[in-house]
């Protein structure tokens, strides 16, 4: 059975009919093959748990994890024939997305993703997985843990550091709790309300924090995390470094290999939002307000006189990290003058696509430029 797949990577894996198959509709056949196929091939789990992980990505319309893997043609191919191995779901479970893209290929991977969840859910909902709340995670971990909690009481931001250092600047009425075992084997904690943390890097031991149906782990980065016990969504966003978000709780985390119905990589300005009433990510884009990177040794001053329009996008990319979509061929003439200080990005983005005749949008984090030429 193992040498099969003996030689698959992610991207093989993904394109493969029965590994596709057992993803978009399970059955008893296709999981006990697949749990011994594992079971027999252990150094293949990496590359089996990064397919499902892409196949997710591809399905949620993530761009920005999905190209690290395929090009824009192979993903088109592979959502052809996602669309093709669904066709058995029906019209009437099918389920609108949630927000439109200008790419017909992404528009149909929302509404895949979306009948799926809709119709096979429960197919693949960890064992023992249900909606998780703040105070029942807590009552859990006391049974077998002595538990620090802290609370915010104050009417402003409080600062909180943990034992490892990390620190946690904690929202008026929010908590932030941990087991004894902290930072031990992993650093977990356990959140209600909102905090932005600023982890200590340590990978020998990632840090995990638990926000109601949401998981968040990272090695070392600043993040904000917004779970309020009685909130529609959870949402977390990315200061600085990268984060990886999925869908899990207390319950699952001790099963590493435990199936994660949507994994999500995020950058930073970039931010995603969960869903808690439709279980799913129902959005991932650009904070509001970019800021810099902490990191970048040397800043671009933002300053043109008679410049390419493509160094100014560059430069977009290198302070902020935020990726730019543009056709080269046709901008790599294209010239303006502007200086800017305290500008957001969105307004020196208005300003630089106005004078070069362009417009742009932010699709899945990225911003990208549409333009038939220089306005002259």
């Amino acid at each position: 059975m193992g040498s099969t797949y003996e030689d698959f990577g992610p991207v093989d894996f993904v394109t493969d009919d029965r590994f596709l198959k057992h993803q978009l509709s399970p059955t008893a056949e296709s999981v006990a093959f697949w749990e011994e196929y594992l079971r027999s091939n252990p150094h293949k789990n990496p590359e089996w748990q990064q397919a499902r992980e892409l196949l997710n990505a591809v399905l949620l319309g993530l761009t920005s994890y999905s190209r690290t893997y395929l090009s824009e043609q192979e993903e088109a191919r592979l959502l052809d024939k996602i669309l093709k191995s669904t066709e058995q779901y029906d019209a009437a479970n099918q389920v609108k997305p949630l927000r439109q893209y200008t790419r017909w290929y992404l528009l149909a991977a929302a509404v895949v993703a979306l009948a799926i969840v809709a119709t096979g859910y429960m197919l693949w909902r960890p064992e023992g997985f249900s909606k998780s709340t703040y105070d029942e995670t807590i009552a859990v971990l006391e049974n077998n843990s002595k538990v620090t909690r802290h609370r915010n009481r104050s009417s402003k931001p409080e600062l909180y550091q943990l034992p490892d250092s990390s620190s946690v600047l904690l929202d008026p009425q929010s908590e932030i709790s941990f087991a004894s075992e902290y930072n031990r084997e992993n650093r977990c904690v356990y959140l209600s309300g909102k905090a932005i943390l600023d982890v200590v890097p340590d990978a020998s031991k990632p840090f995990y924090v638990y926000a109601n149906e949401v998981v968040t782990k990272v090695l070392g980065t600043k993040f904000e995390v917004i779970a309020f016990h009685d909130g529609s969504d959870v949402t977390v966003r990315v200061l600085s470094g990268k984060v990886t978000v999925y869908q899990g709780s207390h319950k699952t985390k001790e099963s590493a290999d435990a199936p994660k119905k949507s994994t999500v990589l995020l950058l930073p300005n970039q931010f995603v939002v969960f869903d808690r009433k439709a279980e799913l990510f129902d959005s991932k884009g650009l904070v509001e307000y970019p800021v810099s990177l902490p990191n970048v040794k040397s800043l671009p001053k933002f300053e043109y006189e008679d410049d390419y329009a493509v160094r100014f996008f560059d430069d977009i990319t290198n302070a902020y990290g935020v990726n730019v979509v543009y056709d080269h061929e046709t901008l790599k003439k294209c010239q303006f003058s502007a200086a800017f200080s305290n500008q957001s990005l969105r307004e020196m983005l208005d300003v630089v696509c106005k004078t070069i005749g362009a417009s742009y949008e932010i699709i899945d984090a990225q911003v990208i430029i549409s333009t038939t030429g220089c306005k002259q």
